[in-house]
């Protein structure tokens, strides 16, 4: 499409039927391989190039929620209904080691170039060792986690739950940055430089914060046509990518910030968007929907966009490749559509 200089994009195969839900993909280090989480309890591990199924097993007796490959090509973790954080093999699918929390364990990520694995069941986080034992466990959240990540340099982590959004340093009990709000978080994006959060909440609206914190009210960004789920930042950490709608919705935060800019509406989508994802070291924003489309952009340079793939239903896990070379999308039906 005129105005859009992304990378070319090659015949795609046919999409890999993986037979049920797609709840999230993760990549190894290498871009070789991608291990998927679905919801029938079954992890899958694809090549990629070959777009071909490598391996496939039962992880969890209920449905499988996280997926998280680390730094080392070698660990692959897992997390599921049943309350089980898994250690895997992913060259055979071999059980490492297991533990066992209260209720479902609804968020899992690796520390960006470490060995510690956070996970969030319920009301409590937890930092895991390379050996699977608990490194620390913070417990001053009031209500469930909704969403949870790491800070870009590794050094500490960031969790939103009901009425508020805490930041905290490895090591610190207490957040150094504790973002009171009355409003359903449900989301959360941390820029790459570290200095922007943004969380999405059940209210149809997304939340700012410039960091370190010394306002008296964050910067509410309203309008949404539903619940905020698709939070993105681009690698200059300028731009940050929304969902809600049909509507891709990007915020430029440059300068003094957001407030009393409009942003950018970028229209493809028939239906709510439910997935974005840039590029790792590009300028790509891709963004998938509930009607099955994947939609590729550069909003640094254009209002236009580009189909990249039409699927049969909702678009529910869109990733890049660490090298940017290759885009993957799941579906609520079990469809991987690579694209590359």
């Amino acid at each position: 499409m005129s105005g859009l200089h992304a990378p070319p994009v090659l015949p795609n195969p046919s999409p890999l039927n993986l037979g049920d839900h797609v709840r999230q993909i993760s990549w190894s280090p290498d871009s070789r391989w991608l291990a998927v989480a679905l919801g029938n309890g079954e992890l899958v591990v694809v090549d990629v190039a070959n777009a071909s199924i490598a391996r496939r097993w039962q992880a969890h007796s209920l449905g499988a929620l996280t997926v998280a490959w680390g730094s080392q090509a070698g660990w692959l973790a897992s997390s599921g209904e049943d309350g089980f954080v898994r250690w895997w093999n992913p060259s055979d699918g071999a059980r490492l080691r297991e533990a066992r929390e209260k209720s479902w364990v609804e968020h899992l990520a690796w520390q960006p170039g470490g060995e510690l694995l956070a996970s969030a069941s319920g009301r409590s986080l937890k930092l895991w060792g390379a050996d699977g034992a608990v490194v620390s466990e913070y417990s001053r959240h009031e209500s469930t986690i909704a969403a949870m990540l790491w800070r870009p340099d590794g050094k500490g982590l960031g969790t939103a739950c009901f009425g508020r959004v805490q930041l905290l340093r490895l090591g610190e009990a207490k957040p150094y940055e504790d973002l009171v709000l009355k409003t359903s978080h449900i989301s959360l994006a941390w820029s790459p430089n570290g200095r922007h959060v943004a969380a999405g909440s059940q209210e149809n609206t997304v939340t700012y914060w410039k960091l370190p914190f010394r306002e008296k009210e964050p910067l509410h960004m309203s309008g949404y046509a539903s619940k905020v789920r698709a939070l993105a930042w681009d690698r200059e950490s300028r731009f940050l990518a929304t969902g809600g709608g049909p509507l891709l919705t990007v915020w430029d935060v440059s300068g003094a910030g957001p407030a009393g800019r409009a942003p950018l509406q970028l229209k493809g989508h028939t239906q709510r968007i439910t997935q974005v994802a840039y590029q790792n070291r590009g300028d790509t924003l891709a963004s998938g929907s509930i009607d099955g489309s994947v939609w590729l952009w550069l909003p640094a340079r254009s209002t236009g966009g580009m189909p990249a793939a039409q699927l049969a239903s909702e678009v529910s896990a869109l990733s890049w490749s660490p090298n940017d070379q290759w885009l993957v999308a799941g579906t609520a039906s079990g469809l991987l559509q690579i694209i590359g």
